[in-house]
């Protein structure tokens, strides 16, 4: 049989039927039309439903156990959280910062990482493209891209139900999420599905001052898809999502402490890394409203089909958190949050050859708006007068000393941003198959861009007790604007080894628009000078190949990224005066350069009949070879390349040439298999997966203490399913072992101490069993 296209290193993780003695096929959308995921030139990971299910993969998080490319940063809401593919993702928390992994919902793609903090309902498959996705996808895709597609209506009617419920063993959460879906023609022309869901998730923090467990959620979630085909030729299907969770914002623990602020909270497990306390004011708030329509439209005209995608989304997030005693018994961080609206509008049109022609073709179109409008609130009280606190939220000018009598003090800031996002993205990429076993693809986008952002600011310094203001600025920004063009474009050639084996070269680029750094403390200059556009350069070497008989697949895939001005975060420390220093504020940086290189090996295998391997492995070296930046909390000159720049004797900057990418462990690895076994008409299983994580850093500047010691994690299942295939009953635990690990570690200390850090945990640190009852008809 003729290939039409060639393959890259590809993981097709689709559960097979156990019945057959092969691994089945896979077909994707990875190139904006269905084929079989063995003839897209690209990297791709490919999860099925039923392997969705069977592992309670619910939401973006859970992805990584099962694709050790694809790595998710947590914290205490979906605002600072990252998605990241071959350890490169956004790690920077000012809204008009867009993401290096573009996140697609049937087909639209959402503005920010922080809109698919959803739990995932009803799947027909996720599709996880790593490298550069520039030519058919644009911007915002330069590590890689998730695709999460919805299940289409029934052509007969079909109905099922889902009750899950898990309780850790040593935290105090639990989780329990009921779901349901029904779905069939209404007419002969007409198709329906509609899907619910609600979820409890109680918390796995212990809040002694509350005596409550955080962070609590509810979450409820619908979708409803109707799919109608006017013709022959001509169909329409329209979608609408909606998520709405009332819950708390996620802690921040303290990991370690230096010893007079551990004397003085002894209540909390200050230098436990294993430590789950905390203390708030009870004012914990991440509440998420959701929205999501879509419409598409597909005609076939023989040789080509015209589409048109129409999406709209709608998110609303309002956070609020306090910490209590920050710096011990003072230093009271009475109110960190606000809220932030997005409003994305999305139209593409693309017109796609159709057919098995010598040469095949997709040209498109692609227009984006993304409106944010933000408002951010902090204040922190109880501040003791020899602490000075600048910048704990945005900054303030500086106070000197001697205005500072008294002995307690707050701080207030308020920020209120606008920021909107123009693109037009025209692309263009066709195969041409050049004889039967050499394939030769190319392509190119052309975008233009523009960002506008305006700020309005107030900043205030006060006595507590008389509310006198030490000092005051008010600054209104009124709109910038910058715009920006850019081209990608990718060249990949295949050449068919075997009937069973492809080798395959692949160049290809990306995009990650400018910036304005809207956390500086000097906002006027970052307004005035937005931070450079990111671009990448991939090339990926590698073979795929099927052997004995389809039922073993092998891929290895070599892969080198190199990025351009890369945007990174990095904690400014502020001026110091003597053993006082500012607390900082995290701000938006230009790396030089970042090179990304390694390799990928992928394997799925069904050597006997009822027996399913899977198994993928990454490692990769990820450096900065060119970036001078910030000093880490507690550096000293001379230390690991620490510079004393103006002679105080305090560390001024570091070069992080040859240190490695934040969040980038050298190795990932998961495996997993699935037995089943036939008990008469009935059916039992038992599954186990693992996955190991090499030592992560997490501070871009290399603080010594923000490491996470490399770990491995272990789940097993066992169900049972009835004759007629409609019931599963199904008990698992997760991590068996009960290995503890953190989803994040950060320096945060208001006196310049290296031992002063914090961390971020999730439900997975502990063991978890769970129940899961499904039913079918």
């Amino acid at each position: 049989m003729k290939r039409r296209f060639f393959s890259v290193a590809v993981l097709s993780l689709a559960l097979p039927n156990i019945a057959q003695s092969a691994l089945e096929e896979v077909i994707v959308t990875a190139q904006k039309r269905e084929q079989n995921l063995q003839d897209v030139p690209m990297a791709i990971s490919a999860l099925a439903r039923e392997l969705l299910e069977n592992n309670e993969i619910n939401t973006v998080q859970d992805l990584t156990k099962l694709v050790p490319s694809l790595r998710l940063i947590t914290r205490d809401d979906p605002s600072n959280s990252s998605v990241r593919i071959r350890g490169i993702g956004t790690d920077v928390y000012t809204a008009s910062v867009e993401p290096s992994v573009s996140i697609v919902i049937d087909e639209v793609p959402l503005a920010r990482n922080e809109l698919a903090s959803f739990d995932f309902l009803d799947l027909e498959r996720i599709e996880v493209l790593r490298g550069p996705q520039g030519t058919l996808f644009g911007k915002n895709a330069t590590a890689g891209l998730v695709h999460v597609i919805s299940r289409d209506p029934a052509s007969e009617f079909e109905a099922a139900g889902r009750v899950t419920y898990e309780q850790p063993d040593s935290f105090p959460g639990s989780l329990t999420k009921v779901q349901a879906s029904a779905s069939g023609p209404i007419t002969d022309d007409i198709g329906l599905r509609v899907s619910v869901f609600h979820k409890e998730d109680k918390g796995i923090h212990e809040d002694v001052l509350q005596n409550n467990t955080l962070p609590n959620f509810t979450i409820f979630g619908a979708r409803a898809k109707v799919r109608w085909d006017l013709s022959e030729d001509f169909m329409l299907k329209f979608a609408v999502d909606y998520q709405l969770q009332d819950g708390q914002a996620t802690p921040l623990a303290a990991r370690s402490a230096n010893p007079d602020k551990a004397a003085r909270s002894p209540e909390i497990d200050n230098n436990d890394e294993e430590n789950r306390k905390v203390k708030t004011f009870g004012n914990n708030q991440s509440d998420i409203e959701n929205l999501g329509v879509s419409l598409l439209a597909a005609w076939d005209l023989g040789a080509t089909t015209f589409t048109s995608i129409t999406g709209f989304r709608d998110f609303e997030l309002e956070k609020a958190n306090g910490i209590p005693d920050f710096a011990g018994d003072r230093v009271d961080v009475d109110r960190v949050g606000g809220f932030r609206k997005l409003e994305t509008v999305t139209q593409e049109f693309r017109l796609s050859s159709n057919g098995d022609s010598e040469l095949e073709y997709t040209v498109g179109t692609l227009l984006f708006n993304n409106r944010v409008d933000e408002v951010v609130n902090g204040g922190v009280s109880d501040i003791p007068a020899d602490i000075v606190v600048r910048g704990l939220v945005y900054g303030i000018p500086d106070v000197s000393l001697p205005e500072l009598t008294g002995d307690s003090f707050g701080q207030s800031v308020d920020t209120f941003n606008e920021i909107e996002t123009i693109n037009v993205g025209v692309y263009g990429q066709s195969t041409w198959h050049i004889g039967d076993d050499l394939h030769l693809t190319a392509g190119a986008r052309y975008i233009y861009e523009k960002m506008s952002a305006s700020v309005k600011r107030d900043d205030r310094l006060y006595h507590d007790e008389t509310g006198q203001e030490l000092s005051r600025t008010q600054i209104t920004i009124p709109t910038r604007s910058f715009d920006d063009t850019a081209i990608t474009g990718s060249v990949s050639l295949s050449y068919d080894w075997t009937e069973e084996t492809i080798v395959y070269g692949t160049v290809s680029t990306g995009y990650r628009a400018g910036a304005f750094d809207l956390n500086a403390t000097d906002i006027e200059s970052a307004m005035e000078n937005p931070v450079d556009p990111e671009s990448a350069f991939n090339t990926e070497l590698g073979f795929k190949s099927r052997l004995f008989d389809n039922r073993v697949e092998l891929n290895v895939a070599l892969f080198r990224t190199v990025f351009e001005d890369f945007q990174a975060q990095i904690l400014k420390l502020g001026s110091s005066s003597g053993e006082l220093i500012a607390l900082g504020s995290y701000q938006l940086d230009n790396a030089g350069e970042l090179e990304a290189k390694g390799i990928e090996v992928d394997l799925q295998a069904e050597l006997v009949d009822s027996l399913f391997l899977h198994g993928s492995l990454l490692y990769s070296d990820n450096k900065f070879n060119d970036f001078v930046t910030q000093c880490f909390v507690g550096q000293e000159p001379g230390e690991r390349g620490g510079v004393d720049e103006d002679g105080n004797g305090s560390c001024d900057s570091q070069d992080l040439g040859g240190a490695s990418m934040p969040h980038s462990p050298k190795v990932s690895l998961s495996v997993g298999g699935r037995y089943e076994h036939s008990f008469g008409d009935d059916q039992a299983y038992v599954a186990i997966l693992g996955r190991w994580q090499d030592d992560t850093q997490f501070n871009t500047e290399q603080h010594p203490n923000t490491i996470q010691d490399a770990f491995a994690i272990w789940n097993i299942r066992f169900g049972w399913i009835d004759a007629e295939r409609q019931l599963e009953l199904a008990a698992y635990v997760n991590n068996v072992f009960a290995q503890y690990y953190v989803t994040y570690i950060a320096p945060f200390s208001v006196v310049n101490d290296r031992r002063d850090t914090s961390h971020y945990l999730n439900r997975d640190a502990d063991r978890n069993f769970g129940l899961s009852l499904n039913y079918s008809f």
